[in-house]
């Protein structure tokens, strides 16, 4: 059995994670390669994580953004990631973004943003897990990504349809699972993590 800290509930509790919203910087909303804006998936607070969860999985004194890639037509191959060389370099052009700061960024007046709760959750080291979870033990399901773990760990599973964004499908499919990858060694800056898809 292991633990995670699953995003299991909507509140109007701020603890840290909130799905959703228009955060923007100095330099601009981030575009994809095709010069498509990227929708904002999630944003962390690292130290209030930290603290409400009891255990450091974040980088101190940072703010994570996760940006990824949708639109309206099909989307899946420019945001997946199965172990592939050529795959990891092409989501690195920009399809997906992971942004770590020391400072906020400004949530915009139209921001549409949710507030979630995270809750210790025990796991079978057989099931895949189809929820959203924070956790440094690598879930059963996630395959190829043994080249990444020299300059990366994992923090957390982010299920489509527990994002509140495209109804459920902001990730191409309800069921598609989002990995959310940082650096060991802590780099600020739009390089500082991956984020990547994958569906069964």
């Amino acid at each position: 059995m292991s633990i995670v800290f699953k995003i299991n509930k909507v509140t109007d509790d701020y603890k840290g994670i909130t799905f959703g919203g228009s955060e923007y910087t100095q330099k601009g909303w981030p575009k994809n390669p095709n010069g498509e804006s990227l929708e904002l998936l999630c944003s962390i607070d690292s130290n209030m994580v930290n603290q409400n969860l009891s255990e450091d999985l974040f980088p101190h004194d940072t703010y994570i953004y996760v940006y990824s890639t949708y639109n309206e037509g099909y989307f899946l191959d420019d945001i997946t990631y199965f172990g592939d060389a050529e795959e990891l370099e092409y989501l690195k052009q920009g399809y997906t973004k992971v942004v770590v700061t020391k400072e906020a960024h400004t949530i915009g007046n139209e921001a549409k943003s949710v507030n979630v709760d995270i809750d210790k959750f025990e796991i079978d080291d057989d099931s895949f897990p189809a929820f959203s979870f924070l956790s440094k033990h690598l879930p059963k399901g996630l395959s190829g990504i043994e080249g990444l773990l020299n300059d990366y760990y994992f923090v957390g599973q982010f299920y489509s349809s527990d994002i509140p964004i495209k109804n459920g499908g902001v990730l191409g499919l309800s069921d598609a699972n989002g990995y959310l990858f940082l650096r060991k060694e802590f780099e600020e800056g739009e390089d500082s993590g991956l984020f990547f898809v994958q569906t069964a």
